[in-house]
């Protein structure tokens, strides 16, 4: 923990001051402390990370260590680390957040005070911080409730200005207004509710800054049907036995996928959410009966990954575009973009000055 950090944290329970106590420091850095508020609570700073674990939600705990295990698996994602405008990755997210490119992506955060919320390994960031065009004149801070914010500060801690937090999405330890941007890519679905996630985070955007986020959409009835059976399957499995269980899921997506098949659907089957036209077969069954997911510019444990980053976590909501519009609105953010795909909504709003949460 770099020291600049001291200051911008507080108690994510009642928002009060941390006193500091170092155990183990190196030259730059506090790799050991206690953190203790004016309340009394004393939190760990441990690998150079403060850590914040509040929570007695099983489910919630249950999705933290699903992601935990996850991003360590780095082998099954490191396709996505390609920097550039060249990455997949990269061009995916820059399209959709409504950047032309990930260089115009980076000069629109450059010098700005950041929250990654919910940075996993940092990929989500990970771009732009690595990029020639980066200003780090003003903090970027990732947080994670899983270790595999352990992952992200690996990567990026040689980056100036990173900091890094283990925390709950729900229960952010920095006080109101701290940050001018906050990004969360998928991850705010993944909480006990999205609604208070979004409120959560626009806490801490000062008035006139920006929330950049990323959730799921609710798809056809029969695969909201499949997804939630799957994921409640899996729920009393270990972590590997969950992976496991993905690969003869993701084979039969292989399999599908192989085929190229296409059929004609004659017209819109509205019972099924399915519309008209000619539809390639693994897409139609992906789409609305059953996520099976395959790419073939992938090996067979990344599209591994893709599929048990779906089903594994128990906090998994899906949103319709009207619920985002009436949660940003209750939170004072004003959308400026919202970008509709099958799989989600990528929204970014302004956040205005007076909330009308609990009101």
């Amino acid at each position: 923990m770099k020291a600049a950090l001291v200051n911008m944290l507080v108690d994510p329970g009642d928002h009060s001051g941390l006193d500091l106590e170092v155990v183990a420091q190196t030259d730059d850095e506090i790799m050991g402390a206690n953190l203790t508020s004016r309340s009394g609570h004393t939190y760990e700073v441990r690998g150079g990370i403060p850590r914040f674990l509040t929570s007695q939600d099983w489910d919630q705990l249950q999705t933290m260590h699903a992601f935990g295990f996850k991003w360590r698996n780095e082998a099954t994602y490191a396709w996505a680390r390609k920097t550039g405008d060249e990455g997949l990755y990269a061009a995916w997210l820059s399209e959709k957040y409504g950047f032309g490119s990930v260089t115009d992506w980076c000069r629109h955060f450059a010098g700005k005070r950041i929250l990654d919320l919910g940075c996993g390994s940092g990929m989500a960031s990970y771009f732009w911080l690595t990029s020639r065009e980066w200003v780090p004149s003003a903090p970027w801070v990732g947080v994670d409730i899983s270790d595999a914010v352990d992952v992200a500060r690996e990567h990026l801690r040689h980056v100036p200005n990173t900091h890094f937090v283990q925390a709950d999405a729900m229960k952010l330890p920095f006080p109101d207004e701290t940050f001018d941007a906050v990004l969360s890519e998928g991850v705010l679905h993944h909480t006990p509710s999205t609604r208070r996630a979004i409120e959560s985070a626009a806490r801490v955007v000062v008035t006139g800054g920006e929330l950049n986020f990323y959730v799921y959409r609710r798809k056809a009835p029969a695969r909201e049907f499949t997804d939630d059976y799957v994921r409640e399957k899996l729920r009393g499995l270990t972590d590997e036995e969950a992976w496991a269980a993905m690969r003869s899921l993701t084979m039969l997506a292989r399999s599908l996928a192989t085929l190229k098949a296409e059929v004609t659907v004659e017209e819109d089957v509205p019972l099924l959410g399915i519309k008209a036209g000619r539809q390639d077969v693994q897409r139609l069954i992906y789409w609305t009966f059953a996520k099976l997911y395959w790419n073939e510019a992938f090996d067979f444990e990344e599209n591994v990954h893709v599929n048990y980053d779906w089903y594994r976590p128990v906090y998994a909501h899906r949103q319709s575009e009207e619920e985002i519009r009436e949660w940003c609105q209750a939170a004072a953010l004003e959308i400026t973009r919202i970008h509709e795909q099958e799989s989600g909504f990528t929204v970014r709003a302004l956040k205005n000055s007076t909330p009308q949460i609990g009101r």
